[in-house]
């Protein structure tokens, strides 16, 4: 079955029922088929208007969940480059914050922990 839009179903049904209406036929069942048609255009009409509104919602929504994610990644961004200017950037202890740390240089050692850097002295 080919795909039709919305629209053009609409107003087909309209347009046979407004051309069918003005029949003065005296048949029972198409009678009672008009009207079935009428109350289901009815129907359709509400529908179709409810999805455009919840469409209309739901672009919305996109649209301030795309600005939140932006703005939170910006805030994470900011957290994690604070984190490492705390810890350093070879820190192993930014790994409990989902934080990779800068591997060291090939010649270069790990810096000693504040604790024995003092009890030296």
């Amino acid at each position: 079955m080919p795909k039709v839009a919305i629209a053009e179903s609409l107003s087909d049904w309209e347009g046979l029922l407004a051309s069918a209406g003005s029949l003065s036929l005296d048949d029972a069942l198409l009678g009672e088929n008009l009207e079935e048609l009428r109350a289901l255009l009815d129907q359709a009409k509400e529908l179709h208007a409810l999805r455009m509104h919840l469409e209309g919602e739901r672009r919305a929504a996109a649209q301030a969940l795309a600005q939140t994610t932006e703005q939170a990644k910006t805030v994470a961004i900011r957290i994690r480059s604070k984190l490492k200017g705390v810890y350093g950037h070879t820190s192993g202890q930014l790994i409990g914050f989902g934080i990779k740390p800068r591997p060291l240089a090939r010649d270069d050692s790990p810096p000693e922990p504040f604790s024995e850097v003092f009890k030296k002295e």
